[in-house]
């Protein structure tokens, strides 16, 4: 299925299904853990999205299926604008670490080294089709590489030191003890978005490989091999099941840091942490909480913390927590308490003791 899109200036063409062009790829699983680590650095999601023409749906819908060459360009834009180049190195090493639900079955149910790879690329082959997995043995080496079914347009940084930060912390993660850096070799169109130290230098290489190549010795596919991922079973993204603590703690947060402005909205809330606004009314319905419940206990609780240690005005305290006037700061917390703030505050000291 093609759907066209009309995305403000221009249209976009967006397949979905298993048979799309393999041009295409699911942008859920490959930005959405890039547009939350840029949103909780400071950036704007929606105008990298814009510039790439990529609807905003794509990071809330695992069926949609946008460009490729598109998602890449994202990835840079972002690293760019923070200034990292190991922006998404890092990402691709927490969410190794954490657990990816794009490899769920192959983690779960793998025993030894080799059947986990043999998983893998099964399980890759149904969700992405932009990409191909395959697994070589000798008795010299053994080798896990991926080609990309598309030449990317521009730089490859980050889409590079993704595939080789995941995949290489996943094998050491599942392997334990049998892991030895200096026995892998792998292989990359480019590596500078490689964290220093991430590998001995002579075990990275660069090459015109439209991908990545990671060799090691064949005796490692019998070892044991156990990555103990807590995910759940369903089908959301690279950040973790939607009633994750991680979730909900990194949500309050961004409340907590945005609580000053009187009109925050959901729609406001999801582009600051680059969801559609769908996707999170999930995700805190999933924890039991709502978006306007959320945001309440955060203005509460910063409305106690500020009457308690501050002498701030009424109308400073009341700006703080998001209220135009302190009338409606006055109506909203005798609905929180049963008092107003006046009566809520300590008296001064030499009030009390006069």
């Amino acid at each position: 299925m093609v759907w066209v899109v009309n995305f403000g200036e221009f249209d976009v063409v967006v397949k979905v299904g298993k048979d799309a062009d393999p041009k295409f790829t699911r942008a859920m699983y490959v930005l959405l853990p890039f547009a939350s680590a840029f949103a909780r650095r400071g950036g704007d999601v929606e105008p990298i999205l814009r510039r790439n023409r990529i609807p905003p749906d794509a990071l809330s819908d695992p069926t949609m299926l946008v460009e490729a060459n598109a998602c890449y360009g994202a990835m840079e834009d972002m690293a760019n604008e923070v200034g990292d180049r190991c922006f998404g190195a890092s990402i691709a090493i927490d969410v190794a670490n954490s657990g990816s639900p794009a490899i769920r079955d192959a983690a779960a149910h793998a025993r030894i080294f080799g059947d986990f790879l043999s998983r893998l690329v099964v399980e890759i082959a149904r969700k992405m089709n932009n990409v191909r997995y395959r697994v070589d043995v000798s008795s010299e080496a053994a080798s896990f590489e991926i080609r990309r079914t598309v030449a990317p347009r521009g730089a490859t940084t980050q889409v590079d030191a993704v595939g080789v930060a995941f995949y290489v912390t996943v094998f050491k993660r599942g392997l334990g003890d049998v892991f030895d850096p200096a026995r892998i070799a792998v292989i990359a169109p480019t590596i500078d978005g490689v964290p220093e130290g991430f590998l001995p230098k002579q075990s990275l290489m660069k090459s015109r490989i439209n991908g990545l190549r990671i060799s090691f010795p064949p005796e490692w596919l019998w070892s044991p091999f156990s990555l103990d991922w807590r995910i759940d079973n369903a089908e959301r993204g690279d950040l973790g099941g939607e009633d994750s603590d991680a979730l909900l703690v990194h949500f309050r947060s961004m409340i907590e840091d945005s609580i000053d402005e009187p009109d925050l909205s959901l729609h406001r809330f999801a582009d600051l942490v680059g969801l559609h606004p769908r996707r999170v009314q999930r995700i805190l319905s999933a924890n039991g909480t709502s978006f306007r419940q959320l945001k309440e206990d955060v203005r509460r609780g910063r409305a106690l913390e500020l009457l308690s240690t501050t002498i701030a005005p009424m109308s400073e305290i009341a700006s703080q927590v998001g209220f135009c006037d302190v009338t409606a700061f006055d109506r909203a917390f005798k609905k929180w308490t049963g008092r107003t703030p006046g009566h809520f505050r300590p008296s001064p000291p030499f009030e009390r003791d006069s």
